[in-house]
C-alpha cells in the first residue's frame, strides 16, 4: 500500500521536535521524523536469527529484502509467537515457545505497507490505525528509505500538543493476570486474546509489571510453571485518567514504553496503546 500525497495536515513548531532546529511553522511530515536507514533481513535468514535481531534492537518487526534490496515482506514478533505455538513442544506443554530452524521467507507476511516521505504524519497514522500495524515503511523511487513507527507517532502527538484526556481514548477493560500466574498462563492468554501485552497485577489489583511478546519469546526456554513475575517487565508507565494526551505521549516516548496503564483512584481502569495514539493523531 502506498501513499503519495499529503492532505495539508496540522502545523507544528519544528524546534519542539528537533533540538537545535530553527523555530518555524511548517506541516509535520513523515520525512521529518522517520528513522533511516532501515534494519532488514534476507529471505534466507533463520527465524531464530531474526528473533535475536528484533530483541537486541528492541523493535517488533523488520522488512525481508531480496539480494537487490527490494522489500518482499515483513516478519514480526507476532509472527514468531505464532510460529512457536505451532511447534509440537509448545503444544505438548513441554516449553511455552519453540522456534523452528527455518528461513523467515516461509513465515513472513508478504508485501510491505508503505508511505511517501512527503506524506503528513496524520496520514501515516491513519494507515497504521486502519491496518492495525505498529509501523509503516517509507518508500521513495521503489526503495525503502525509512520507517515511521509508534515512536514517531508519540513524537507527533507531543509536538502537536494534543490536549484531550487519555481516559477519553483508552482501551478498556484491561486484560490482566495476577502476579502468581505462570508463563504458560501468560503466553496462552496472549494467544487467546490477540493482544501484544498483558498487565500483571498484585493482590491489591495494582499494576506491577507487563508481560508482552518480548517477554514471551525471551522466556521460551524456561519451564512452563515459571512464575510470570520472574520474567515480566517491571518498567511500566502509569498515568492518571485525566492526563492530557501530549504529556502521556511524552512520558511514553522518553521511557520507551509501548503502552500507558491508566489509573483512577489508584485502580487500573484502562490502557492506551500505540495504536490508540495513532488513532488520535489520524483524527487530528
Amino acid at each position: 500500500m502506498g501513499l503519495d500525497k499529503g492532505d495539508g495536515g496540522p502545523v507544528y513548531d519544528l524546534a519542539n521536535v528537533l533540538p537545535g532546529a530553527a523555530t518555524m511553522t511548517t506541516p509535520l511530515l513523515v520525512s521529518t521524523l522517520m528513522k533511516s536507514p532501515v534494519l532488514s533481513v534476507t529471505s534466507d535468514t533463520l527465524v531464530d536469527e531474526a528473533y535475536h535481531l528484533l530483541a537486541s534492537r528492541r523493535i517488533s518487526s523488520v522488512p525481508v529484502v531480496d539480494a537487490a534490496g527490494k522489500a518482499l515482506g515483513v516478519v514480526s514478533l507476532t509472527d514468531l509467537l505464532r510460529i512457536g505455538r505451532l511447534q509440537p513442544a509448545s503444544l505438548a506443554g513441554i516449553q511455552p515457545i519453540d522456534l523452528p530452524t527455518e528461513p523467515v521467507s516461509e513465515h513472513m507476511h508478504k508485501g510491505v505497507i508503505t508511505v511517501a516521505p512527503s506524506a503528513p504524519v496524520t496520514a501515516a497514522a491513519r494507515i497504521m490505525a486502519d491496518e492495525h500495524v505498529h509501523r509503516v515503511y517509507v518508500e521513495q523511487e521503489g526503495k525503502i528509505v525509512g520507517v515511521f513507527s509508534i515512536e514517531e507517532v508519540l513524537s507527533s502527538v507531543r509536538a502537536l500538543r494534543l490536549e484531550g484526556a487519555i481516559g477519553d481514548v483508552m482501551t478498556k477493560p484491561v486484560i490482566s493476570l495476577p502476579v502468581t500466574a505462570t508463563i504458560a498462563d501468560a503466553t496462552s492468554r496472549l494467544d487467546r486474546t490477540h493482544v501484544t501485552g498483558l498487565a500483571i497485577i498484585d493482590e491489591y489489583r495494582h499494576p506491577v509489571g507487563v508481560f508482552t511478546q518480548v517477554e514471551a519469546l525471551a522466556a521460551r526456554n524456561l519451564a512452563p510453571e515459571t512464575k510470570v513475575e520472574d520474567v515480566m517487565n517491571y518498567g511500566i508507565l502509569t498515568q492518571h485518567v485525566k492526563t492530557p494526551l501530549y504529556r502521556a505521549a511524552a512520558h511514553a516516548f522518553e521511557s520507551r514504553a509501548r503502552r500507558v496503564l491508566v489509573l483512577e483512584n489508584g485502580e487500573l481502569v484502562g490502557v492506551i496503546t500505540g495504536l490508540d495514539f495513532a488513532r488520535v493523531l489520524a483524527a487530528t
